[in-house]
């Protein structure tokens, strides 16, 4: 009894292994084990090993377009080339401008709101995201803040040691209140690695840190 219990529990080992190569491979098999999974249903359920294998098999997503809903187009495109960043493209009521890594859009806000079937939210006064532009230098942060404020850009944060990680940054708004952050960190900081490598560039010379000591992931303690 014991050795059929053996042989038994061996093919079954065999058979599930089996049964997730074939989940693995079909992507409709994987579908309906998802759905499986989440509707409760006791014939199929959720496989980790299918899981991890769709993750592995899966590139993450291209999206390195910001494109920003702008009320007046033509002076948010004027302070944008102000700042010398060269367009990718430029039509009557699209913009778009090419940083390292990723594009600006700029669109009307009620064509944006109009191509997206949602309603359009102008409101300003705060600040609601922000985007982190990575420079190499501290005294990049600096040459960069004095062309926003030559473009007529505001400076809501003046270049100074960072507060919350190892570095130096700054913070500015375009004439419509959208936040930039302007940040340079050590060669070693995981998210300025990270951002580097979705730019497809390699790793700028190790430099001397500047500010407080790091604590984990590259804030500060």
């Amino acid at each position: 009894m014991r050795n059929v219990l053996v042989a038994n529990a061996g093919v079954v080992g065999r058979t599930m292994r089996y049964r997730r190569d074939i989940v693995a491979r079909s992507p409709l098999i994987s579908t309906r084990v998802a759905i499986a999974a989440r509707n409760g249903s006791p014939e199929d359920g959720y496989d980790p090993m299918v899981r991890k294998a769709q993750m592995q098999r899966r590139p993450p997503p291209l999206a390195n377009i910001v494109t920003l809903g702008v009320q007046n187009f033509d002076a948010q495109r004027n302070f944008y080339r102000q700042l010398g960043w060269p367009q990718a493209f430029d039509s009557d009521d699209f913009a778009v401008f090419e940083l390292r890594g990723a594009l600006l859009a700029l669109f009307p806000i009620d064509k944006l709101a109009s191509d997206a079937h949602a309603q359009p939210e102008p409101g300003r006064g705060g600040i609601r995201f922000s985007i982190i532009i990575n420079v190499d230098t501290p005294e990049e942060v600096d040459e960069f803040a004095a062309r926003v404020r030559q473009a007529g850009g505001k400076l809501t944060k003046n270049p100074i040691d960072a507060e919350f990680f190892v570095g130096r940054d700054a913070y500015f708004a375009d004439p419509e209140g959208n936040y930039w952050e302007i940040a340079c960190a050590p060669t070693d900081n995981p998210v300025a690695v990270a951002s580097r490598r979705a730019a497809g560039l390699s790793p700028p010379p190790t430099r001397v840190n500047r500010g407080g000591k790091a604590g984990p992931g590259g804030k500060k303690k």
